[in-house]
C-alpha cells in the first residue's frame, strides 16, 4: 500500500518512530504535522513519549478550530500553522531535534548542503530563523518569515530545526537529509 494512502494519524505516528529510532530526536522533542485538502491539520501531541507514539495520540485541529484527540497539540502548533499560512505549497512539517542540527544552529550557522550533492537536491539552501523563545508566537513570526522566503529547510537559533514538504515522505526525506548532510560536516572538520 501506498504510505500517501495511509489516513494521517498513521503516517504522523509512523514517520514519528522512525526519527525516534534514528535518534533524530528526544523523547518528548519535535513535532510533525500535516495539512489536509478540508484545512485541517494532523499534529503529534504535546509532552507524550515519541518513542511509543501511536496513530490514535494523534491531535486533529478541524479548519474551524475544534480539537480531536487524547491530548493537547503539540506546543509548537503555532509555528507550524503560520508556516502552512505563508507557504500553502507545504502539506506536511517536520521539527525534531537532531543532535547535528541543534549543534549547527548554537553556533548560528547553517550546514552547506552544496557539499552533497543529493543534499542539495533535495533540501536546497537552508535558512536561519532568530532566537525566540520554544512555542512562542514570535517563534513562529521568525521561522514562518525564513519559509516564506522560499526555503524548504530552516535552522532556528539554539534550538533545532524544521523541513517542509508536499507530503510527509518529502518533509521526512529533507529532515533526515539535512540531518547527514550535517553530521558528515561535523565529521569532516574533526
Amino acid at each position: 500500500m501506498s504510505f500517501s494512502l495511509l489516513h494521517p494519524r498513521e503516517q504522523l505516528a509512523a514517520i514519528m518512530g522512525r526519527i525516534y529510532r534514528q535518534e533524530l530526536t528526544t523523547l518528548t522533542g519535535g513535532n510533525l504535522s500535516i495539512l489536509d485538502e478540508n484545512g485541517d491539520l494532523w499534529i503529534t501531541p504535546s509532552g507524550v513519549d515519541k518513542g511509543s507514539l501511536r496513530p490514535q495520540d494523534i491531535v486533529c485541529v478541524r479548519a474551524n478550530g475544534t480539537l480531536e484527540g487524547p491530548h493537547r497539540p503539540s506546543s509548537e502548533y503555532p509555528f507550524h500553522t503560520a508556516i502552512y499560512k505563508k507557504r500553502p505549497d507545504l502539506r506536511a512539517i517536520v521539527h525534531a531535534h537532531s543532535r547535528a542540527l541543534v549543534t549547527f544552529s548554537m553556533l548560528r550557522t547553517v550546514p552547506d548542503t552544496r557539499a552533497l550533492p543529493q543534499a542539495y537536491a533535495l533540501c536546497g539552501p537552508v535558512g536561519y530563523a532568530p532566537y525566540a523563545m520554544m512555542s512562542s508566537d514570535q517563534l513562529a513570526v521568525n521561522v514562518a518569515a525564513v519559509f516564506a522566503q522560499g526555503y524548504n529547510a530552516a535552522l532556528f537559533e539554539n534550538h533545532s530545526g524544521a523541513t517542509g514538504g508536499v507530503d510527509l515522505l518529502q518533509a521526512f526525506q529533507r529532515f533526515e537529509t539535512l540531518d547527514f548532510c550535517a553530521r558528515t560536516l561535523i565529521h569532516a572538520a574533526g
